[in-house]
């Protein structure tokens, strides 16, 4: 019996691993796939510690006088070898953010800290204050609410960013994604905002920019409070985050998108963008031809891209790229199943033809979407290029503003 048991459990692991090396791509199993291979590939320590744990019991049990035991334990040794190759593109992640960060002369700023690796979903970090549940903007009956990261130590005229999170436009909270960035930015000195906005299918694009703009103009209003330079204020954001962050950046002066606050300030000063959903139209046809039909239209947009293309292309970023004025990262994972990186290589180009500023592109070899939420090597090294990308651009600004 403990023999058949350990093949049944070594069979499961196989299929997770098979899943992260080949993850399906159709309609149906897209999402629950790509979610399988997000929870195994950058924990790949941990599941081998699972599987050494597992084993060691079912050895104990006597499994291995049985010949399902013995199969078991072979699966199992393949399985381990294939998640460690899974898992070896974290180890050159350190030196292609470097190798990003020398082209762009980047500044150095200080490493986070590698003890996080064991605590791979920490939610904040030393020195790092979080204020919780911070009312900033009112729409449709519903009061939004962010998450305010500083440093303990307090200090005033701090650049400031705000943090949306991902969940294809309907799902997702600020208390579960870009705590990595938020935590490490508060502990070098910044004022963070990791907001909640409106989702659909209640919201209607484009909602959520309204939102996000709100929440700019909040934080200008409450910058005394803060601590924070109303001068500097950047955007980052992840999956459908990192699309309305792109939209909020390149929208500037758009009073449609800023109802009852038309006159306030919601100018961004830079920009990061991870894995984000740049095209609406799927004009390269690298997204699954369903994604605008059966989730963008019905859910986001309300609206069919065969009739109304207009709208679509008008709530994609690439369509906007020539409005960009400040300086861009693009983050993004190589074998994202989500987002695909053909989109964000072209996004990134289009930016950097339309931009004066420095525009920046990683993209990380077996990345997954959403392969920062937790720490990882890899979303480590991208924390870190993102931080010091934004204290870049943030100190090239105030030298600029002083040499005038």
């Amino acid at each position: 019996m403990a023999g058949w048991l350990f093949l049944i459990v070594a069979l499961l692991g196989v299929l997770a691993v098979a899943n992260a090396a080949w993850p399906r791509r159709g309609p149906l199993l897209l999402v629950p796939s790509w979610a399988l291979a997000f929870l195994t590939t950058d924990l790949a320590p941990f599941h081998f510690l699972l599987q050494l744990v597992l084993t060691a019991g079912f050895v104990a049990a006597g499994a291995l006088a049985s010949l399902p035991g013995k199969l078991a334990l072979i699966l199992l040794f393949v399985s381990a070898a294939t998640l460690f190759i899974l898992w070896l593109p974290n180890l050159e992640a350190k030196r292609i953010a470097a190798d990003v960060a020398d082209a762009l002369h980047l500044d150095e700023t200080e490493s986070m800290p590698r003890r996080l690796l064991l605590t791979p979903v920490r939610k904040t970090v030393d020195g790092v204050v979080v204020t919780r549940d911070v009312e900033y903007f009112r729409a449709a009956g519903r009061a939004l609410k962010l998450d305010v990261y500083r440093s303990s130590l307090a200090a005033d005229q701090r650049p400031a960013l705000l943090y949306l999170h991902g969940g294809g436009w309907v799902v997702g909270d600020k208390a579960n994604q870009g705590r990595p960035l938020c935590n490490h930015l508060a502990s070098l000195g910044w004022v963070c905002l990791n907001a909640n906005y409106r989702l659909s299918p209640a919201a209607t694009y484009p909602d959520p920019v309204v939102d996000a703009k709100a929440a700019i103009a909040w934080l200008r209003d409450h910058a005394d409070g803060y601590g924070v330079d109303p001068s500097f204020v950047a955007i980052a954001g992840g999956s459908a985050g990192a699309h309305i962050a792109a939209m909020a950046a390149l929208t500037p002066g758009d009073r449609s998108l800023q109802p009852g606050f038309e006159d306030a300030d919601a100018s961004l000063q830079a920009v990061v963008t991870f894995y984000g959903a740049y095209d609406l139209t799927n004009r390269n046809g690298s997204q699954n031809p369903e994604f605008a039909t059966r989730m963008i239209g019905p859910y986001v947009i309300k609206a069919f891209p065969d009739t109304e293309p207009e709208r679509f292309s008008a709530a994609s970023p690439l369509d906007h790229v020539q409005q960009v004025t400040m300086p861009w990262l693009v983050v993004q994972g190589g074998a994202d199943t989500l987002t695909p990186p053909a989109d964000a290589r072209e996004f990134a180009i289009a930016l950097e033809q339309h931009s004066d500023s420095f525009v920046g592109y990683v993209e990380f070899p077996g990345a997954q979407h959403a392969f920062d939420l937790y720490y990882s090597p890899r979303a480590i090294a991208a924390v870190e290029l993102s931080a010091r990308f934004l204290i870049t651009a943030h100190r090239r600004a105030t030298s600029s503003r002083a040499e005038k």
